[in-house]
């Protein structure tokens, strides 16, 4: 875990502290967890495979073994493959549910205990994973078997968003301007210049948009990264946020929104050529957007923040939960209430 140092600029410290925190209580909940889980057949087996798996492939990484009450394990990232829901978060756990989210069950192989902060997948069966350690990892059934496909251990330097076009081509970014991509399916990685000019290390947080049209990263510093030829080059575009952006989503109707710290929040009507600011309603950080089948927005936050809009994006009503458990993501679900994932898990899980 990075930490925070004199060098940083004003505003970085609340991401830092949000991350740290996260760290200091998924440490806590880690070994609660292991301990209950000591001695089980099913610990002792996965020590076994952890030790031959560092054997055959030479890496870094220890293997994550199975934990109890792995649905309550402070998660960062959540996606669907096809109709299953997968979430991941901290010592590489990574979760999967067929029921929409009633009950969940702890993937069957994951190849580190790395902090996973980012999920994407193509369809039913592909997807990806990043995280910390310069983690990628890939599946090929759904999120049941994971194999790692890239670490670097060089430099503290965690990946915080991982983008594919298509089988092939993907992007991840992350800390000090890291940006990677490959053309292979995630087999080989190579560095990537979102960035020109003197200050070309600003933190990346999200990768959204449209392949097509234009894709965009949210930033640091206000600063969202556009590239109109599918991720080859980028041109910087300055907002009015004074804060950092930690999420966006391209919407139905094709517009964009972006938001972070400090509730700040952005829309763009132009593929991303321009910005502007929304009334959230809130102060709290934003982490995570997303848009249910019938055009209804949601965007979770710190301090169990949520926002809701069923204009499009037009308007926005601000709630807090009474618990004030910080929110990391969500997924839409058909006729149900959007499923939560936060510092405590799977949210409202019984």
């Amino acid at each position: 875990m990075t930490k925070p140092n004199s060098s940083l600029k004003p505003g970085l410290l609340e991401a830092f502290a949000v991350l740290a925190g996260i760290s200091i209580g998924a440490g806590l909940w880690f070994e609660h967890a292991a301990h209950q889980g000591a001695g089980s057949p099913a610990s002792a087996a996965a020590a076994t495979t952890a030790v031959q798996a560092i054997a055959s492939n030479g890496s870094a990484q220890m293997p994550a073994t199975p934990v109890a009450d792995a649905a309550h394990a402070p998660l960062l990232a959540a996606a669907r493959a096809g109709k299953r829901v997968v979430a991941a978060g901290e010592h590489g756990v990574i979760l999967l549910s067929d029921d929409e989210g009633k009950t969940f069950r702890q993937a069957g192989a994951v190849p580190t205990q790395a902090l996973l902060t980012s999920l994407y997948f193509i369809d039913d069966r592909q997807g990806w994973a990043a995280g910390h350690d310069g983690v990628v990892l890939h599946t090929q059934d759904g999120g049941e078997i994971w194999t790692l496909q890239h670490e670097d251990l060089s430099s503290d330097k965690p990946l915080f968003s991982i983008y594919f076009k298509d089988a092939q081509h993907g992007l991840a970014v992350g800390l000090f301007g890291t940006a990677l991509q490959t053309a292979d399916g995630g087999a080989s990685w190579t560095p990537l210049a979102v960035e020109s000019g003197e200050e070309n290390d600003h933190h990346l947080y999200a990768i959204f948009g449209d392949p097509a049209t234009a894709l965009c990263i949210a930033g640091e510093a206000g600063l969202i990264y556009r590239s109109t030829d599918g991720g080859a080059t980028w041109s910087t575009i300055k907002t009015a946020n004074p804060g950092s952006f930690w999420s966006g989503a391209l919407l139905k109707d094709g517009s964009l929104l972006a938001a972070g710290q400090r509730g700040h929040l952005f829309a763009s009507h132009d593929q991303g050529a321009s910005w502007t600011e929304l009334s959230s309603g809130t102060d709290q950080s934003l982490t995570s957007i997303v848009q249910d089948a019938d055009g209804a927005i949601l965007i979770t936050g710190l301090a169990g923040v949520t926002l809701a809009s069923s204009d499009g994006g037009k308007t926005f009503v601000a709630q807090s939960r009474a618990d004030r458990v910080p929110l990391n993501a969500a997924l839409s679900r058909p006729g149900q209430a959007a499923l939560l994932f936060g510092d405590k898990g799977i949210v409202d899980l019984p």
